[in-house]
């Protein structure tokens, strides 16, 4: 009976010739056997019944392909299974929604924490609509609003808290996605504070 190694790529035992067979064409002659001489161990005998010899690596592959194509190949899930799936994670997703927190009324303001902004004047009269910043942010960030100073509300993009129309939905779509987004204005007259401020955040968007 041929003698009989285990190839450390797969732990299986194989004859020189399956095995040379197996890399022909991938390593040169010399190379498989210098390979089967020092790297493959020669099988341990067991006592008592024979142990199963192990398919042909060729056979082998020939398995896990048919194997791979039926799953492929797998009937597609009920419709009503199909369908269950989809209702859970739309209830999932609206769950993790809920459990960011009620946005902000009308007189309240989410923009003093994480970042100390008292030192800059707050020129707009609440945060209407925004979500409760997060306890631990991925990233601090602030969302900068220019207060021109002849313009009703600070500017004519504003709407009558002082915050720009889609201020509210930027700073949210920060916040569901782990960071911190505060609302905080340039004022010229406070040019130095403000960019003394700004090294508290990560990063900032300028609207």
């Amino acid at each position: 009976m041929a003698e009989k190694r285990i190839d450390p790529e797969d732990g299986e035992a194989y004859t020189y010739d399956e095995l040379a067979a197996y890399y022909k064409g991938k390593f040169k002659k010399a190379a498989i056997t210098a390979y089967w001489d020092t790297e493959c161990k020669p099988v341990k005998r067991k006592k008592g019944k024979a142990a199963k010899e192990p398919e042909p690596k060729a056979k082998a592959k020939a398995k896990a392909k048919a194997k791979g194509k039926a799953k492929a190949t797998a009937a597609p899930e009920p419709k009503a299974k199909a369908k269950a799936k989809a209702k859970a994670k739309a209830e999932a997703k609206a769950d993790e929604k809920q459990s960011l927190g009620k946005p902000a009324t009308a007189g309240q303001s989410r923009s003093a924490k994480p970042v100390n902004v008292s030192a800059l004047t707050k020129m707009c009269k609440d945060d209407l609509g925004l979500l409760p910043q997060p306890a631990k942010p991925r990233f601090k960030t602030a969302l900068v609003g220019i207060y021109v100073r002849n313009q009703p509300y600070g500017g004519s993009d504003k709407s009558s808290n002082g915050h720009r129309y889609d201020s509210i939905p930027f700073a949210n779509g920060m916040i569901s996605s782990g960071m911190s987004c505060q609302l905080i204005q340039y004022v010229h007259d406070e040019h130095d504070t403000f960019f003394e401020v700004c090294k508290g955040f990560d990063a900032l968007i300028v609207r």
